[in-house]
């Protein structure tokens, strides 16, 4: 009997050693919390580098007398409007390039293309603009302002 006692006993430690253990393979593994990742803003986009063109009203007076509004969609298509004249179809676009604005706008057999080149003036935030047509090269000022 003296000999069952010893084996018992180290079957009963060599059990609860493996118990304690696998509890320990078994506790959960503290997570690591990734560190957020900046969103790197491409400011080249943006009118005169601050200001974001999408979805924004512009308006003015060009140099012929005419009240001018620029509506930039934020699909890059745009709705311009001068005069009594509007124009919405989805080949007129806009894009910034190194802070200036570029917007095409389709007129007529006629003229052509209307071609708006704008920067951006910090001292009075608004867009000079220059337009010009590409086939009678008629060209006009305007200075917008965001509505």
């Amino acid at each position: 009997m003296k000999l069952q006692r010893p084996v018992l006993l180290t079957v009963l430690l060599l059990g609860a050693s493996i118990a304690l253990s696998g509890c320990t393979l078994l506790a959960p593994t503290p997570e690591v919390t990734p560190s957020p990742t900046a969103t790197v803003v491409d400011t080249t986009k943006y009118i005169g580098g601050e200001i974001d063109p999408a979805d924004t009203v512009w308006s003015g007076k060009d140099s012929g007398g005419d009240d001018t509004t620029l509506t930039l969609h934020s699909d890059g298509t745009v709705a311009v409007s001068y005069g009594s004249n509007s124009y919405d179809y989805p080949g007129d676009t806009w894009s910034v390039t190194d802070g200036v604005l570029h917007v095409e706008v389709y007129l007529d057999e006629t003229n052509g293309l209307a071609e708006y080149v704008g920067t951006w003036n910090a001292e009075t935030s608004a867009i000079d603009a220059v337009m010009r047509t590409t086939k009678t090269a008629k060209e006009l000022t305007v200075t917008l302002t965001q509505q």
